[in-house]
């Protein structure tokens, strides 16, 4: 595993991976590196796990800020385009534990709408590896993705302002239908990890792991079905853009 971004004292989040041969490892930093895929103010970090098949992008605080969405922005593009090593899963790691600001800055709703078509731009699976809390922009972007793990003490927001819950309503109601997104927003629901599996929006549920091994552990096994798993969130993501809100992402600012 190579570690990118910040790089905090005392804290290298190695255990349970496995490490890839020394000229893998430098073609890999090279790759990210040179792409100069660093948030400055240490709220992303950036690791490549089993060999490359696996880049994890851990988001250590709430909300999506301007540097957060650029950089993102950023990696998104370049591994659509090529122009960085792509890996077979490209998991989003919201590792933050309290709650805090969760709104998404300029600019989150056009990420939101290239990460939502990455799985058509390129053979990429996006997985939502949730710890904790969830509401907002964290919530919003975590719905768009392929697939969701939540570990068993995480739990998600529906409470908040109609406006700005705009782009996790539409997300929702292509999975659940109008009538059950209707209903979690007007209540204000607060669900856990089992009632969000209950409601098909979480693929597993998992045990609380520091650190990155039970992502490695979970992600192996997904590894194995990999090609079917592809084929089946691909075709998923071509018929919701035919269920309504087709472009509300692309189009609110």
């Amino acid at each position: 595993m190579t570690m990118f971004g910040n790089e905090r004292d005392g804290e290298t989040m190695l255990a349970g991976t496995h490490e890839p041969d020394r000229e893998r490892q430098a073609e890999e930093r090279r790759i990210l590196g040179d792409a100069n895929f660093k948030c400055k103010r240490g709220s992303l970090e950036l690791n490549r796990l089993e060999g490359g098949d696996v880049l994890v992008v851990t988001k250590l605080h709430p909300g999506f800020d301007d540097e957060c969405v650029e950089v993102l922005t950023r990696l998104l593009s370049a591994i659509s385009s090529g122009r960085i090593a792509r890996p077979k899963y490209l998991v989003f790691d919201f590792a933050h534990r309290l709650p805090g600001d969760a709104s998404g800055s300029g600019g989150f709703q056009n990420l939101v709408a290239a990460h939502s078509e990455l799985i058509l731009d390129a053979p990429v699976i996006t997985v939502a590896w949730v710890r904790s809390f969830m509401a907002g922009a964290d919530f919003e972007f975590a719905s768009h993705c392929a697939m969701l793990v939540a570990e068993s003490d995480a739990f998600f927001s529906f409470d908040g302002d109609p406006d700005g819950l705009f782009g996790l309503y539409a997300s929702l109601a292509r999975k659940i239908g109008l009538v059950k997104t209707q209903g979690l927003m007007e209540n204000g629901s607060a669900l856990g990890a089992e009632d969000m599996r209950n409601l098909m929006l979480a693929k597993d549920v998992v045990e609380p792991e520091r650190g990155l091994a039970a992502i490695g552990d979970y992600m192996r096994q997904c590894g194995r079905r990999y090609n079917a798993a592809y084929s089946i969130f691909r075709a998923q993501r071509s018929v919701m853009n035919t269920f309504g809100f087709p472009t509300e992402e692309r189009t609110r600012a």
